[in-house]
């Protein structure tokens, strides 16, 4: 029997608009009234995640930062997992000889050295789910994150790497270039103490090896006395493999690669056609 569900965002829970689908709504406060844990898992930072759920007036706990941290529904800190301060010089170092760009997400705040990445990441991310990204609906999302501080635009990022070097959850890389994506992803991972995945074609997301939605989830679980086989996690992409191959239920987005459909023990219909909502929906019928 299920008894916690643990949901991507980008991809999964909301539409190509960014927004949770009535369905999508419904499904999670069924699965909530019927004593179901429901847990988001995102590489989102709390700040970024927690707006569209309040939006939708749900109430959960959040894996943020593909599981650099978790928090509960108000965004009170659980735990918070770092990258080591050892590493970051040679991240950089190999993001920028990639010529890849590149986003820090410290703590609530995402820093870049321009808006137009911010846009840019969520508008791939569509495409790589082969929907029309609205761009006008993204721009305004993303504004509206500039305007209430969650996301800050600086001219370098050497100076908040220095002060903050200690904090650093993760390490956003974008490229429209895949072979430097592909070098720059090679290059990261002989470097042992790092969790390298991707959420979208033309990412790359860096966290501390012990920072994946896996593990997070696992912790969370166990601390709420239940099994990884009454887990159920739903996920479109690579940065939720590690949660994927834990649990007992896993399901695939339809719009999710077919690597990740060959892991997965179902697979829903896309993040367009409400699959999260369809997903819950057949575990609750079939008392799974």
């Amino acid at each position: 029997m299920i008894r916690l569900i643990a949901i991507d965002m980008d991809g999964t829970l909301l539409g190509p608009d960014h927004t949770i689908s009535n369905k999508n709504k419904e499904a999670i406060l069924e699965a909530q009234s019927r004593g179901i844990e429901v847990v988001i898992a995102t590489g989102r930072s709390f700040s970024e995640a927690y707006y569209p759920l309040t939006d939708a007036g749900l109430k959960v706990p959040f894996i943020c930062l593909n599981g650099a941290e978790v928090r509960k529904n108000d965004g009170e800190l659980i735990s918070a997992t770092y990258l080591a301060e050892s590493e970051i010089d040679h991240i950089i170092s190999i993001l920028e000889e990639q010529i890849i760009d590149y986003q820090l997400f410290i703590g609530k705040t995402v820093y870049t050295k321009s808006i137009e990445d911010q846009i840019d990441t969520f508008v791939q991310l569509a495409l790589a789910a082969n929907q029309v990204p609205p761009i006008d609906d993204i721009r305004a999302e993303v504004m509206n994150r500039v305007e209430i501080g969650l996301v800050k635009e600086i001219p370098a990022l050497a100076p908040i790497i220095e002060k903050h070097k200690k904090e650093i959850n993760k390490i956003f890389g974008t490229s429209f270039n895949k072979v430097h994506l592909d070098n720059a992803r090679q290059a990261l991972k002989s470097l042992p103490g790092l969790a390298v995945s991707s959420s979208g074609a033309g990412n790359l997301e860096i966290t501390n090896i012990n920072a994946q939605k896996g593990i997070a989830l696992k912790q969370l679980a166990k601390s709420k006395g239940i099994a990884m086989e009454h887990v159920m996690a739903i996920g479109d992409n690579y940065n939720d493999l590690s949660m994927l191959q834990v649990v007992g239920h896993s399901v695939a987005m339809g719009n999710a690669p077919e690597e990740i459909k060959s892991v997965c023990k179902s697979v829903t219909t896309t993040n367009e056609f409400d699959g999260v909502g369809t997903a819950i929906e057949s575990a609750l019928r079939l008392k799974i």
